[in-house]
């Protein structure tokens, strides 16, 4: 088996493969592994053919579209315990949607994806941890398609960073796992509009910043200039 012992709990924390029996765990793992990426590698390229899904163990992955233009738009940033690129397995056609590149030195896991839905049509119990998972990221879409169509950038920014909130930490803040240009294409935001609403989210004495570390000093405060319907979620759109 390829994956060791200790990589095997890890796994085994996770939603899609904690119920699994041992002897179905098994079968996905004879065609699994670890794998390691160096910072700005390509994963995988749009249009290419999603024979394996993805977690990432350690470091980042950017998901992007790129325009006719050579544009790049952030799709997602998949952070380490996400998984991505499952739902590619019940796509028409099975090609990935998206490109994927690191941004940072990463470990990820990979799964075939023919190995994975055999199980799935032996587990019900899989397939319901799968759908209830894909339900609650599609409300989380839906939920940021409203936000990108009909908030502005200052919403969209502070819906951000209460929705990216450090709960271990007395004082809230948000660590800055990405670049900020890298967050502002996410948000679909210039990276001056981001920087200006920063400065200005600053100056009132609503944050303060210390190198990638966003400190919310005011939280209650934010949630008033946007309302309390914001959502916190994690990152994992294409999944």
């Amino acid at each position: 088996m390829s994956i060791s012992k200790l990589f095997q709990q890890e796994l085994r924390q996770h939603y899609l493969f904690r119920r699994l029996p041992d002897k179905a765990f098994n079968n996905i793992l004879q065609q699994s592994n670890l794998t390691s990426l160096k910072r700005n590698e390509t994963l995988f390229e749009q249009g290419e053919e999603a024979t394996r899904f993805f977690l990432v163990r350690s470091g980042q992955i950017m998901l992007f579209q790129t325009s006719p233009e050579g544009n790049e738009k952030v799709v997602d940033i998949i952070g380490p315990g996400q998984t991505f690129a499952e739902a590619v397995m019940f796509m028409e056609g099975n090609r990935y949607p998206v490109n994927a590149r690191s941004t940072s030195n990463t470990e990820l896991f990979y799964f075939d994806n023919i190995a994975f839905t055999e199980q799935l049509q032996k587990s019900n119990a899989l397939c319901f941890a799968m759908m209830a998972d894909m339900s609650t990221r599609l409300k989380g879409l839906l939920m940021e398609i409203s936000e990108l169509t009909i908030y502005n950038a200052k919403h969209r920014l502070i819906s951000y960073l209460l929705g990216h909130i450090n709960d271990l930490q007395d004082q809230p803040s948000v660590k800055l796992t990405a670049t900020k240009s890298m967050i502002a294409s996410r948000l679909s935001i210039t990276p001056e509009t981001f920087s200006r609403i920063l400065s200005k989210l600053k100056k009132d004495n609503l944050i303060s910043i210390e190198d990638e570390t966003i400190i919310l000093i005011q939280p209650e405060k934010l949630k008033e200039i946007i309302g309390e319907s914001f959502v916190k979620r994690k990152t994992g759109c294409m999944s």
